[in-house]
Protein backbone atom coordinates (compact mmCIF):
# COMPACT_ATOMS: atom_id res chain seq x y z
CA UNK A 1 0.00 0.00 0.00
CA UNK A 2 1.42 2.87 -0.98
CA UNK A 3 1.10 6.64 0.98
CA UNK A 4 -0.28 9.09 -0.05
CA UNK A 5 2.76 12.35 -0.65
CA UNK A 6 1.93 16.24 0.47
CA UNK A 7 1.45 18.56 -1.95
CA UNK A 8 4.28 20.84 -3.02
CA UNK A 9 1.68 23.32 -0.70
CA UNK A 10 1.47 21.50 1.66
CA UNK A 11 4.76 21.05 2.34
CA UNK A 12 5.94 24.15 2.02
CA UNK A 13 3.30 25.32 4.49
CA UNK A 14 5.12 22.46 6.60
CA UNK A 15 8.11 23.45 5.93
CA UNK A 16 7.17 27.43 6.81
CA UNK A 17 5.63 25.89 10.30
CA UNK A 18 8.62 23.91 10.53
CA UNK A 19 11.26 27.27 10.05
CA UNK A 20 9.00 29.42 12.51
CA UNK A 21 9.83 27.26 15.08
CA UNK A 22 5.95 24.94 15.67
CA UNK A 23 7.02 21.31 16.69
CA UNK A 24 5.82 18.73 13.91
CA UNK A 25 3.24 17.50 15.85
CA UNK A 26 1.65 20.93 16.45
CA UNK A 27 2.41 21.61 12.63
CA UNK A 28 0.56 18.76 11.05
CA UNK A 29 -2.49 18.91 13.44
CA UNK A 30 -2.67 22.76 12.30
CA UNK A 31 -2.54 21.92 8.71
CA UNK A 32 -4.40 18.44 8.77
CA UNK A 33 -1.62 16.25 7.31
CA UNK A 34 -1.31 12.92 8.19
CA UNK A 35 2.16 11.90 9.53
CA UNK A 36 2.65 8.99 7.26
CA UNK A 37 1.95 11.85 4.46
CA UNK A 38 4.64 13.72 5.31
CA UNK A 39 7.44 10.80 6.11
CA UNK A 40 6.27 9.61 2.38
CA UNK A 41 7.11 13.34 1.04
CA UNK A 42 10.66 13.18 2.87
CA UNK A 43 11.55 10.37 1.02
CA UNK A 44 11.79 12.71 -2.34
CA UNK A 45 11.21 16.31 -1.38
CA UNK A 46 15.00 17.59 0.19
CA UNK A 47 13.42 20.71 1.31
CA UNK A 48 10.77 19.17 3.67
CA UNK A 49 13.92 16.69 4.90
CA UNK A 50 15.90 19.77 5.79
CA UNK A 51 12.95 21.23 7.78
CA UNK A 52 12.49 18.09 9.77
CA UNK A 53 15.93 18.11 10.46
CA UNK A 54 15.94 21.05 12.36
CA UNK A 55 17.55 23.52 9.56
CA UNK A 56 16.34 26.09 7.43
CA UNK A 57 16.22 24.79 3.71
CA UNK A 58 16.66 28.13 2.13
CA UNK A 59 20.24 28.25 3.55
CA UNK A 60 23.03 29.18 1.29
CA UNK A 61 24.72 25.94 2.33
CA UNK A 62 21.77 23.64 2.24
CA UNK A 63 22.13 23.39 -1.71
CA UNK A 64 25.58 22.52 -1.87
CA UNK A 65 24.45 20.20 0.88
CA UNK A 66 21.49 18.64 -1.59
CA UNK A 67 23.64 18.66 -4.03
CA UNK A 68 26.09 15.60 -2.34
CA UNK A 69 23.29 14.05 -1.15
CA UNK A 70 21.81 13.63 -4.65
CA UNK A 71 25.41 12.83 -6.10
CA UNK A 72 25.72 10.27 -3.62
CA UNK A 73 22.23 8.60 -4.30
CA UNK A 74 23.22 8.55 -7.95
CA UNK A 75 26.42 6.51 -7.50
CA UNK A 76 24.76 4.34 -4.81
CA UNK A 77 22.05 3.09 -7.63
CA UNK A 78 25.18 2.44 -10.14
CA UNK A 79 25.26 5.77 -12.19
CA UNK A 80 28.95 6.85 -12.70
CA UNK A 81 30.68 10.13 -11.62
CA UNK A 82 30.75 11.96 -15.07
CA UNK A 83 27.18 10.81 -15.64
CA UNK A 84 25.80 12.26 -12.45
CA UNK A 85 27.38 15.28 -12.76
CA UNK A 86 25.44 15.61 -16.30
CA UNK A 87 22.40 14.36 -14.60
CA UNK A 88 22.88 17.12 -11.66
CA UNK A 89 23.61 19.82 -13.83
CA UNK A 90 27.06 20.34 -12.32
CA UNK A 91 30.46 21.09 -13.65
CA UNK A 92 32.47 19.03 -11.68
CA UNK A 93 32.38 17.36 -8.10
CA UNK A 94 36.17 17.25 -8.12
CA UNK A 95 35.71 20.30 -6.10
CA UNK A 96 33.88 18.67 -3.43
CA UNK A 97 36.38 15.72 -3.60
CA UNK A 98 38.72 17.94 -2.01
CA UNK A 99 36.55 17.43 1.15
CA UNK A 100 38.26 14.25 2.60
CA UNK A 101 34.91 13.13 4.24
CA UNK A 102 33.02 13.64 0.73
CA UNK A 103 35.82 12.16 -0.96
CA UNK A 104 35.73 8.83 1.29
CA UNK A 105 31.71 8.85 1.50
CA UNK A 106 31.74 8.79 -2.94
CA UNK A 107 34.47 6.13 -2.46
CA UNK A 108 32.70 3.71 -0.35
CA UNK A 109 29.18 4.59 -2.31
CA UNK A 110 31.06 3.41 -5.18
CA UNK A 111 32.54 0.31 -3.65
CA UNK A 112 29.37 -0.45 -2.66
CA UNK A 113 27.57 -0.09 -5.88
CA UNK A 114 29.94 -1.82 -8.03
CA UNK A 115 28.01 -4.88 -8.69
CA UNK A 116 24.99 -2.86 -9.83
CA UNK A 117 27.21 0.08 -11.68
CA UNK A 118 26.90 0.72 -15.21
CA UNK A 119 29.61 -0.86 -17.31
CA UNK A 120 29.52 -0.19 -20.59
CA UNK A 121 31.08 3.07 -21.76
CA UNK A 122 29.03 6.01 -23.42
CA UNK A 123 30.35 6.80 -27.08
CA UNK A 124 29.95 9.75 -29.17
CA UNK A 125 28.01 7.77 -31.80
CA UNK A 126 27.05 9.47 -35.29
CA UNK A 127 23.78 10.44 -33.38
CA UNK A 128 25.60 11.56 -30.74
CA UNK A 129 28.42 13.89 -32.70
CA UNK A 130 25.09 15.03 -34.74
CA UNK A 131 23.87 16.13 -31.34
CA UNK A 132 26.54 17.52 -29.87
CA UNK A 133 27.16 19.75 -33.23
CA UNK A 134 23.76 21.24 -33.15
CA UNK A 135 24.06 21.87 -29.74
CA UNK A 136 26.96 23.70 -29.89
CA UNK A 137 26.30 25.33 -33.24
CA UNK A 138 23.82 27.63 -31.24
CA UNK A 139 24.85 31.12 -29.61
CA UNK A 140 25.91 30.84 -26.06
CA UNK A 141 26.25 27.39 -25.99
CA UNK A 142 29.17 25.82 -24.08
CA UNK A 143 30.71 22.43 -24.62
CA UNK A 144 29.44 20.96 -21.36
CA UNK A 145 25.78 22.49 -22.05
CA UNK A 146 26.31 20.76 -26.08
CA UNK A 147 27.70 17.23 -24.75
CA UNK A 148 24.77 17.09 -22.05
CA UNK A 149 22.42 17.72 -24.95
CA UNK A 150 23.99 14.77 -26.50
CA UNK A 151 24.10 12.72 -23.63
CA UNK A 152 27.78 12.44 -23.36
CA UNK A 153 30.78 14.28 -21.17
CA UNK A 154 32.54 16.90 -21.44
CA UNK A 155 36.01 14.95 -21.67
CA UNK A 156 34.67 12.64 -23.96
CA UNK A 157 34.41 15.54 -26.55
CA UNK A 158 37.91 17.04 -25.60
CA UNK A 159 39.19 13.17 -26.05
CA UNK A 160 38.03 12.97 -29.30
CA UNK A 161 38.79 16.26 -30.55
CA UNK A 162 42.12 15.35 -29.40
CA UNK A 163 42.28 11.90 -31.58
CA UNK A 164 40.20 13.01 -34.53
CA UNK A 165 40.95 16.07 -36.70
CA UNK A 166 37.99 15.66 -38.34
CA UNK A 167 35.53 16.35 -35.22
CA UNK A 168 38.01 18.96 -34.26
CA UNK A 169 37.15 20.68 -37.31
CA UNK A 170 33.20 20.23 -37.22
CA UNK A 171 33.71 21.68 -33.89
CA UNK A 172 35.16 25.15 -34.63
CA UNK A 173 32.71 24.98 -37.94
CA UNK A 174 29.76 24.77 -35.04
CA UNK A 175 31.07 27.66 -32.61
CA UNK A 176 32.16 29.50 -36.40
CA UNK A 177 28.01 28.75 -36.70
CA UNK A 178 26.94 30.11 -33.26
CA UNK A 179 29.02 33.29 -33.48
CA UNK A 180 27.40 34.35 -37.02
CA UNK A 181 24.14 34.18 -35.31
Amino acid sequence: MTTAQLTTRQADRLVTALRHGQTLDAAATALGLELSAVWASARTDPRLTIALAGRDPDGPEETGRIMRADFLRLLAIGVAPSRAELILGASSSSGWRSDPAFAEACDAVSAAAAPYGYTGQVRLTPERVARFLEALSKPSTTVVKAAAAAGVTAPAVYQRRHRDAEFAKAMDAARAAAREQ
